[in-house]
């Protein structure tokens, strides 16, 4: 190759974030870009604007884990590798697209191979939100008839209550559908646009009309929805870079 690949790498233990290192830097086709031994500080550093070609991720890690991680910066990086002691995460990492994934501890060998198939597959292009099937179909009322639903025009989800029906708010509209909100979340897991903020909402990112304590006013209808404990660290991990009032 004429042109290195950019690599970043994600672990919270130090010594296994140091072998991946080793590992990067003695190959001659990548180059090291950034190491990240947090989750959070990871979700808030990896941007697309970076061309990041690689991430190596470990996927056991404490506030948030790699599998989950990945599901959130996917669209920021060109390939993704999995790293883990466990090789029952193999099977589970899928769900996040990833490249491959390599079990700890590494060896030079297993990198080596690893890095091969990443290169076979450095000529194809990025999959961005654009080029993701952008419509759905979802049934209506009126039996055997469903609408065609643009995913960006989707403002949010939200459960019904006491049901296993989901409340689709586009900018026009409210469609109710018999699916969970877990099933949707699972769906749209490829799509970046799309992010959990609490247990009964999904919201699409680019519908926050404004933000306050704690809350997001989504769409035209403004929607007041509040953003989960459990939630908050990585909705605010997203904004660390957004927020015009940090500039300067």
């Amino acid at each position: 190759m004429t042109t290195k690949l950019k690599c970043v790498a994600v672990d919270d233990q130090t010594n296994e974030l140091s072998v991946i290192q080793k590992l990067i830097r003695a190959h001659p086709d990548l180059i090291l870009l950034k190491t990240y031994s947090s989750s959070l500080k990871a979700l808030a550093g990896i941007k697309k604007n970076d061309n990041i070609d690689i991430v190596f991720m470990d996927v056991e890690m404490p506030e948030l884990d790699g599998i989950n991680l990945a599901k959130l910066i996917r669209a920021n990086t060109r390939h993704l590798v999995f790293i883990t002691a466990f090789e029952q995460y193999a099977l589970k990492s899928f769900s996040a697209s990833p490249d491959d994934y390599l079990l700890k501890p590494v060896s030079k060998l297993a990198f080596v191979e690893c890095i091969s198939k990443v290169i076979s597959r450095s000529a194809q292009p990025l999959q961005s939100n654009s080029e993701i099937d952008d419509d759905l179909f979802i049934p209506t009322e009126i039996k055997g008839i469903s609408a065609r639903v643009r995913r960006a025009d989707i403002v949010m989800f939200e459960p019904l209550t006491g049901t296993n029906y989901t409340k689709i708010y586009t900018e026009e509209t409210i469609h109710e559908m018999h699916v969970t909100l877990n099933a949707i979340e699972q769906y749209l897991q490829q799509d970046s646009r799309f992010m959990r903020i609490s247990r009964s909402c999904i919201i699409n990112l680019k519908h926050i009309v404004t933000l306050s304590a704690g809350k997001v006013i989504m769409g035209p209808m403004k929607k007041k929805m509040s953003i989960g404990a459990d939630y908050a660290e990585i909705f605010h991990a997203y904004l660390s870079d957004r927020l015009l009032g940090k500039l300067g």
